[in-house]
């Protein structure tokens, strides 16, 4: 159910709606969500979403991945989500997308290998939306024109003893 509307808000027929999963303040996101209810519990979850995407593969229950695999892999999924600002409504899409076979078919059991290489791709594409979205803004900024300074030069000697007093 929550991944059905993470996809809803997040998703589009093409894959990510990476301008909106951007759009999610800072503190929605992994490393916020560590930091107010704890490392721990953001793990669980983390695994949760793991092992339902695992789950979610058509695979004989022996090419499942054990327990503590799902443990490394939702370990090395926080250390990624750290480094990027990854929120929870990123993984999910990722692995909707990945169980849709956007980043390639598994070939046999989910791997740690396997799943960080197709993250890698859904990052990359998560960057390149980042960046064509930071030119698009800076492109709207300077079609405005320079602006007027409300505040005085600080980098003028009389001004910056002006300020002082």
């Amino acid at each position: 159910m929550i991944a059905r509307l993470a996809l809803q808000q997040y998703s589009t027929a093409n894959g990510a709606n990476f301008e909106a999963l951007l759009s999610i303040p800072l503190s929605e996101r992994v490393p916020a969500l560590i930091g107010e209810y704890g490392l721990k519990r953001m793990h669980r979850l983390i695994k949760l979403v793991l092992n339902e995407f695992c789950c979610s593969i058509a695979l004989p229950k022996n090419k499942k991945p054990t327990e503590t695999k799902i443990a490394v892999v939702a370990r090395d999924l926080i250390l990624v989500a750290d480094e990027d600002q990854l929120s929870m409504e990123d993984l999910i899409v990722f692995f909707e997308l990945a169980k849709n076979v956007r980043y390639g078919k598994f070939k046999s059991l989910p791997t740690h290998y396997s799943i960080m290489e197709k993250l890698e791709q859904f990052r990359k594409e998560r960057y390149a939306s980042f960046v064509r979205i930071k030119e698009q803004k800076e492109a709207e900024v300077r079609l405005l024109g320079p602006t007027e300074r409300t505040a005085l030069n600080p980098l003028l000697s009389k001004n910056f003893l002006k300020m002082l007093k």
